[in-house]
């Protein structure tokens, strides 16, 4: 079996595909979560069926890519990446009710667990967005909060931006900045 490295500029790349609409957060580049062991062969042959799923889907090949996550969840149905992963497949599609029941699988599988905060984080970003398209408001801004509370630079500028008195203060504070550097 061969072993197929990602370095963590191929991560970015796969980042900034799966999430076209997203800042480019490198702290969140990684659409596989972390291993709990590196020797579990099981755990590895997975993860290498996720990202097969991550390449197929990199060139629009997304029938196969969910197929791929498909199975990696049958051989790992508490994967939140690979439910992740697949949600992003699913947007790719316009499957918005498949995308928001994979999202949430993800968030509750992550819940608890330390290694898949970015997983965690990533899956509410998501649904954050998804929320709003649907017209969701509240339940966009609390997962807006909570992946900000994760560390996601995306879903902080999400939540100052849903909020009024910040908004405002953004339009001040840019606006005295245009005079400042042009006095006329």
């Amino acid at each position: 079996m061969t072993m197929t490295t990602i370095t963590d500029n191929d991560k970015y790349v796969l980042n900034a595909m799966f999430n076209p609409n997203y800042p480019l957060d490198f702290d969140q580049k990684s659409p596989v979560d972390v291993l709990d062991t590196e020797n579990d062969q099981k755990a590895l042959e997975i993860k290498q069926i996720e990202e097969e799923g991550v390449r197929l889907a990199e060139q629009n090949r997304l029938d196969e890519a969910i197929e791929r996550f498909n199975e990696a969840i049958a051989r790992n149905p508490n994967s939140p990446s690979a439910y992740n992963n697949r949600a992003q497949a699913y947007q790719l599609q316009n499957k918005t009710d498949d995308a928001m029941n994979d999202l949430t699988k993800a968030i509750d599988l992550s819940s608890n667990v330390q290694h898949h905060q970015k997983t965690r984080s990533l899956a509410l970003t998501q649904r954050g967005v998804l929320h709003r398209f649907l017209g969701n408001e509240k339940e966009s801004l609390d997962d807006f909060t909570e992946a900000a509370e994760l560390g996601s630079a995306f879903a902080k500028q999400q939540v100052l931006l849903s909020n009024p008195y910040a908004a405002a203060c953004n339009q001040m504070l840019s606006k005295m900045l245009k005079q400042l550097s042009n006095p006329s």
